[in-house]
């Protein structure tokens, strides 16, 4: 029994980390919200180029915020039937493992967009850069 105790607590436990994740990415993404409302703001127009990588960095950001509130769901999931199913049948314990490995593959999901996403950041960083140095801001 104690076994199975273990199997279903694991899920939440792994919440917390999940949690933080989401509110990174989520302040990230309105940063970026605010970056793009300043580059179409400004009277000399913005870069086609830097809009569209912007436009990419906010798509990674959904992508990755829908794969963490996926893994939310399926560690919540996990645990609720865990839970409830260790009052009854000791062998529902590869369900919840299921759906902790699924919730994982989530988490693993978001952290390669995020991985993508901080890439073109860079990317965009150097286009400001030669938007400043050609505009002779330097």
């Amino acid at each position: 029994m104690d076994a199975l105790v273990g199997v279903w607590l694991t899920p939440l436990v792994l919440l917390p980390g999940v949690a933080l994740l989401v509110v990174s990415t989520a302040s990230r993404y309105s940063q970026l919200h605010q970056e793009l409302h300043h580059v179409l703001g400004r009277p000399e127009g913005a870069s086609p180029r830097l809009v569209e990588a912007l436009l990419k960095r906010g798509t990674l950001f959904r992508n990755a915020l829908v794969g963490l509130y996926f893994s939310i769901s399926t560690f919540v999931l996990a645990a609720l039937f865990g839970g409830v199913t260790a009052l009854w049948f000791a062998e529902s314990t590869w369900v919840v493992q299921a759906l902790t490995l699924l919730g994982i593959l989530g988490v693993l999901y978001s952290a390669l967009q995020l991985t993508r996403e901080s890439m073109l950041s860079l990317h965009i960083i150097r286009e400001h850069f030669m938007e400043v140095k050609g505009s002779g801001g330097d």
